[in-house]
């Protein structure tokens, strides 16, 4: 029979996936009937579900997964009172902790998976919007400066924790605009910017890494001893290249063939 002096907890999401045999599905459900608490708890639980059923369009996480979180569940379960007193609830955590815990699993078992909704972009993809969006004056740079020194200044002094080499392209008629603490694929990079005699723009971007880790695709090419991996998007070439610990990458929608080019004028082997 149901008692009024015991909580529900785990039974109540087990009960919305159809996982409690007959006797105790018909326990749980009286004690709702009851006990204005479960039943809130219940609801939170039922709304955390069908939140995430609708938000995050994904196949099933595998059985060994889902295993493994309902064997952490029961094991927290079995570590806490079995029985406590019921009193008004005090505060939103105490009211819906279990739902927010069963969302937050949801969410980690997408993750896990490597299904989500809002997946990141490859470092290719990511370094030629970052180009349009400079383009489209969406990303702003924090200093405008044509020295290159001055500009290597700003980064080791404004989060950069790596040694930046922002090049003169004067050589190749290109010059420094300014730059920007920035991210891409997860890491902090130096942006800078270059701009040609005709107007011409140029994203450079040196962040740490490996081009190991760059996606299929790349067209390769050997100069001065450095392979360069050459993406195209549309109208927009994107040029990486490893320098030590740090990948460098360089964006623009000028002629292909002088993207690489310009790669070619700014690597070095450190």
């Amino acid at each position: 029979m149901p008692t009024p002096f015991r909580h529900y907890k785990e039974e109540l999401d087990a009960l919305l996936d159809g996982r409690l045999d007959a006797a105790l599905h018909a326990e749980v459900e009286a004690h709702l009937a009851t006990c204005e608490s479960c039943w809130r708890e219940y609801q939170a639980i039922r709304l955390a579900k069908n939140v995430a059923t609708t938000r995050f369009t994904a196949p099933p996480a595998p059985a060994e997964l889902r295993e493994k979180i309902l064997r952490s569940l029961r094991a927290e379960a079995a570590s806490a009172a079995p029985a406590v007193v019921i009193t008004p609830p005090r505060s939103i955590w105490q009211r819906h902790g279990l739902a927010l815990a069963a969302a937050a699993m949801l969410l980690a078992a997408a993750i896990v998976t490597g299904v989500v909704l809002f997946r990141q972009p490859s470092l290719p993809a990511a370094a030629a919007e970052d180009f349009r969006a400079y383009r489209a004056q969406t990303l702003a740079l924090d200093v405008q400066t044509a020295d290159v020194k001055g500009m290597e200044a700003y980064f080791a002094t404004h989060g950069v924790s790596f040694a930046t080499r922002v090049f003169d392209l004067g050589m190749m008629h290109y010059q420094l605009v300014g730059g920007r603490v920035h991210r891409l694929g997860g890491e902090t990079s130096a942006l800078f910017v270059y701009r040609g005699k005709d107007g011409q723009e140029l994203v450079c971007q040196m962040f740490p890494g490996e081009v190991k880790n760059l996606p299929p695709g790349a067209e390769r090419r050997e100069n001065k001893g450095i392979e360069f991996f050459i993406y195209r998007h549309d109208d927009k070439t994107t040029v990486f290249w490893q320098e030590g610990a740090i990948v460098c990458v360089l964006a623009s929608d000028i002629p292909s063939e002088s993207v690489v080019a310009l790669a070619y004028a700014k690597a070095m082997i450190p």
